[in-house]
């Protein structure tokens, strides 16, 4: 299932897309990140002091949408490695959030990881539920998943759900005890929750994504 959320998030590197719309899908589809996170992940998250791009690192709760913080994967010689390398040559090429040294790959380590492209960030929309009560939504880039050309039935929660169902084929013939463990830490989803979304059945997304072609 991975490779058809490649072949996606591919489609979407050039005009009338770029790679930070590319790249978008990958995070969302290889590492379950969601809205909130696309938001917020900051360029320190992603890139070292010394430009280089993390093998693995927690996520901070400060980014989360239920603030608990999470690990998640990049790896090396992977897609996942190579289109996050060129989401900050296209910042660096369009003097988005840039510094004038060598640190960080040449980004503001505090500047989101994700820009518009007129370097401005997908905020956050803040809405009064019950007095006291504040939530967050992520509209700009729910309004950013809607520009982008996917099919019917895939959005940005059935990709975070394809990682889950990736990630739980892969793991489950080591142990579903552990295959679940280490969901929960990549995800912070309930135990509860994430066996009902891996013992049911499998979701028609893999059939969705690889018939596009």
């Amino acid at each position: 299932m991975s490779k058809a959320v490649i072949k996606l998030a591919k489609k979407h590197g050039d005009d009338p897309f770029n790679v930070r719309d590319e790249a978008l899908i990958a995070f969302a589809g290889l590492a379950y990140f969601s809205g909130h996170d696309l938001s917020l992940v900051t360029v320190s998250d992603v890139i070292t002091e010394r430009s280089k791009i993390v093998i693995d690192n927690y996520l901070p709760g400060s980014v989360s949408s239920n603030g608990k913080a999470r690990m998640f994967y990049i790896d090396k010689k992977t897609y996942f490695q190579d289109v996050t390398v060129r989401v900050i040559e296209w910042r660096i090429k369009n003097k988005l959030g840039c510094l004038d040294r060598g640190l960080f790959a040449g980004l503001n380590p505090d500047s989101k990881f994700f820009l518009k492209d007129d370097g401005s960030e997908y905020g956050l929309n803040f809405k009064n539920r019950h007095e006291g009560d504040t939530v967050t939504q992520t509209l700009q880039m729910q309004r950013k998943f809607k520009s982008i050309y996917l099919p019917e039935a895939v959005s940005l929660t059935t990709l975070m759900d394809s990682f889950i169902e990736c990630f739980w084929l892969k793991k489950s013939s080591e142990g579903t005890v552990q295959a679940i463990r280490d969901l929960v830490e990549l995800t912070r989803l309930s135990k509860e929750t994430l066996r009902v979304k891996c013992i049911r059945e499998q979701t028609s997304l893999q059939d969705i994504l690889e018939n596009l072609y």
